[in-house]
């Protein structure tokens, strides 16, 4: 048999490492997608698709009404309403300012006191609840809302969709900023820079478009909104590393917009959510803002010291991280593993001065495991401008030395072989790793079986 059929028949033979790599890559690829429409499922449609009263918090003037309205609740919807007695009809507005109850029933003229700054939804819920309620005493019912919303904000979620772009930008500022090839220090000032940007002009939008009433006091409880979910972000980095779009996802998205009561009133979701309603940050915004704009400033100090929490769990993960660094890097200068690496990446010929650690390091070999010598490696920043140039050695190893600390691209390129890029990390004190595999016979040239134009060799298109 020829050479030249011997190589064609290479060519045309499967190879078992693609079929991996590519089922490695879809998975690294596809598990956030995948992550974000279960989640929604799970964390969205179950809790939403049909909300009902759980556990609401209602008054009741007299103690024998409210004892004969708890019965009857108990048997025609048990777990939906805790009914509570008060002596009268202002003791009943007052529970709902100070935000005891949500609602106070006097069955002496059927007339029901609501909070529509609870939400909308839950004063339609009330109405429907007690109205059978008022027409069995002979009567019609009647509602006086005690805290109504801005007049902007005609369906009474306005201020949740203010808080929600405070919220998910703090989110999405920290996903932007893993790549950037900025400082530690640098980035949590944009943190805060893109705080005051966002809590200002949601606040401006929603003053000038009358959903909130211009009250300064929410400027501050924005704010805290957005450094508690933005330094929680950025502080779990390290930590959960490549994963960080899925949890920070899951906590500040999944799990804190159902739970945070400006959608559906928290009291007409499941108990789950209820329960996450005073812990997680969006939840406690919302708490926070409806107690400065509506309810006299009652119930606002427990919220905004959740939200501080936040912000200082933040501010110790990042704080945890830097002195976990500190450590790791003394270790290293105090031990002898330095002084192999370098050893390691040395030159292909003995050199007699002493080398800095390599900052990336990597091997380049073919399909069938063989190394490939004098493969071309080029690493360029992100604007493109070429860092550095070296070649593989007989045993397809590669060193580069004195990076900057950001993200650089990596490209390997052979003749007769498809160049490959890759984005690395690198960092001064450790050394980044970055092994290539080549797709072709090194040393020849390769046509794309589809238009037959090269694509390695002298002459070759660039991949697009």
């Amino acid at each position: 048999m020829s050479e030249e059929s011997q190589t064609a028949e290479a060519r045309q033979e499967p190879a078992a490492p693609e079929k991996s790599s590519l089922v490695k890559t879809l998975v690294s690829s596809l598990w956030f997608p995948v992550f974000f429409v279960v989640g929604f499922m799970v964390f969205y449609l179950v809790p939403f698709h049909a909300p009902a009263p759980t556990n609401v918090p209602v008054a009741v003037v007299g103690d024998q009404a409210a004892t004969s309205l708890e019965t009857g609740f108990q048997r025609s919807a048990p777990g939906s309403f805790d009914v509570t007695a008060v002596p009268s009809e202002q003791a009943g507005r007052q529970a709902i300012m100070e935000r005891d109850v949500v609602a106070t029933y006097s069955p002496a003229d059927g007339e029901l006191f609501v909070a529509s700054a609870n939400g909308r939804a839950l004063t339609q819920v009330l109405s429907a609840s007690f109205e059978p309620i008022a027409e069995q005493g002979g009567g019609e019912l009647s509602t006086t809302d005690v805290a109504p919303t801005a007049p902007g904000d005609v369906m009474g979620t306005g201020l949740f969709y203010l808080l929600m772009a405070m919220n998910i930008g703090g989110y999405i500022t920290v996903m932007m900023l893993l790549r950037a090839a900025l400082s530690k220090r640098t980035k949590l000032f944009t943190l805060v820079g893109m705080g005051v940007f966002s809590t200002l002009f949601c606040y401006l939008v929603g003053t000038g478009l009358q959903v909130i009433d211009p009250d300064l006091w929410v400027l501050p409880i924005g704010f805290l909104l957005t450094q508690a979910v933005a330094w929680t972000a950025f502080g779990l980095v390290p930590f959960v590393k490549q994963f960080i779009p899925g949890v920070a996802m899951g906590l500040f998205v999944l799990l804190s917009i159902p739970s945070s009561g400006g959608a559906i009133p928290k009291e007409m979701v499941p108990s789950f959510f209820q329960s996450l309603h005073s812990i997680m940050p969006l939840g406690q915004a919302v708490d926070a803002m409806r107690g400065v704009l509506y309810f006299r400033g009652n119930e606002v100090l427990w919220p905004v010291v959740g939200l501080l929490i936040w912000c200082a769990v933040g501010a110790a993960l990042i704080v945890f991280d830097a002195w976990r660094n500190r450590r790791k890097q003394a270790a290293r200068q105090d031990s002898t593993e330095s002084t192999e690496r370098a050893s390691e990446a040395a030159a292909e010929e003995p050199d007699t001065h002493a080398h800095p650690l390599p900052m990336l390091t990597g091997t380049v070999s073919g399909r069938d495991g063989s190394a490939i010598e004098a493969a071309v490696i080029t690493i360029a920043d992100s604007t493109g401008n070429q860092l550095a140039r070296v070649h593989t050695s007989p045993e397809g190893e590669y060193a580069v030395e004195s990076l900057p600390e950001q993200y650089v691209t990596v490209v390997a390129a052979s003749r007769g072989c498809r160049p490959t890029v890759e984005r690395v990390s690198v960092h001064a004190g450790k050394c980044a790793q970055q092994n290539f595999v080549l797709h072709g016979v090194p040393g020849e040239h390769e046509r794309d079986p589809e238009n037959g134009t090269l694509v390695s060799g002298a002459g070759a298109v660039p991949p697009a």
